[in-house]
């Protein structure tokens, strides 16, 4: 991973205020009403792997803190993983889920699913949790976007101990748990994708920002296994926080799960889009096609 720190250092000199930390932006807001635009894909067919984070006996988080009637992010994130692929067919794109069910899918082999699906983008959907030794732990909300790097923030270390802790359940023994030449190839094929999973990270937030009410936490990083083992532009969105009351009920609404998934979809092929009209300029050029 010392790679992808370098190049995340470079990135984020490069671009300031880019990546805030969760404490750059935390006052709740009202939504930014925001003109309807739904973009459609432009030229090829593209495939979007979209994860729904736990499931099976892996419950994930469970909320509101002290509630009688609490919530799993196994359910949540699946009914918003369905969402966003849903959303994604209607503007043209080619959806992989890595489940569609409440089971469990190995946390070692999400990455290899998108990989075989040969994969454009991979999206993984999560709920975040407070840690209940906060004081107030229960007033914690917002969304955040992740990309793979090195975590720089404690609230960073603690989300991705939290998410990569339901390797736990995994069976079996992966290859590349314990391989050093995967471990090799993987981070150089990371490498090659880590600016653009930032990115992808950024135009979900920002959309995001669009129909969330809670804090805006921004774009983060940390060494989610989930994104390592995915060699794509790969990001992990926390949606909100499940131990708070708003932000659990704003997540587990059916209509706000829409406007969730509307605002991740839309900001996938925006950036589907306007890479591989990027892509093909050069192509264009290095061919003569174009001045």
């Amino acid at each position: 991973m010392i790679a992808l720190a370098l190049v995340a250092l470079q990135i984020a000199a490069a671009t300031p205020g880019r990546a805030a930390t969760a404490r750059d932006r935390v006052t709740p807001r009202e939504p930014v009403v925001a003109a309807v635009k739904h973009p459609r894909l432009e030229g090829p067919e593209r495939t979007v792997v979209v994860d729904a984070g736990h499931g099976g006996v892996d419950n994930g988080m469970s909320g509101p803190i002290g509630s009688a009637n609490p919530i799993h992010e196994k359910d949540v994130t699946l009914a918003v993983a369905l969402k966003v692929g849903r959303a994604l067919e209607a503007r043209g794109v080619n959806v992989v889920y890595t489940r569609t069910t409440d089971t469990l899918i190995n946390l070692y082999d999400r990455g290899p699913i998108a990989n075989r699906a040969h994969g454009d983008l991979f999206i993984s959907i999560h709920v975040n949790a407070a840690n209940p030794r906060w004081k107030d732990a229960r007033a914690a909300r917002g969304f955040e976007t992740y990309f793979l790097s090195e975590a720089k923030t404690e609230d960073a270390r603690r989300v991705e101990a939290m998410e990569n802790s339901a390797a736990r359940y995994d069976t079996g023994d992966p290859v590349s748990k314990g391989d050093a030449l995967s471990y090799i190839l993987s981070d150089m094929q990371q490498n090659e994708h880590l600016r653009e999973s930032m990115k992808l990270a950024d135009d979900i937030q920002q959309d995001l920002g669009s129909v969330e009410p809670g804090p805006d936490r921004g774009v983060q990083q940390a060494a989610f296994v989930v994104l390592e083992t995915a060699f794509m532009p790969a990001v992990l969105v926390e949606i909100g926080f499940g131990t708070n009351p708003q932000d659990a009920a704003f997540i587990t609404s059916p209509r706000d799960q829409n406007r969730i998934a509307g605002a991740i979809a839309d900001a996938a092929v925006g950036y589907l889009n306007t890479y591989w009209a990027g892509v093909s300029g050069v192509a264009d050029r290095v061919n003569g096609g174009k001045p």
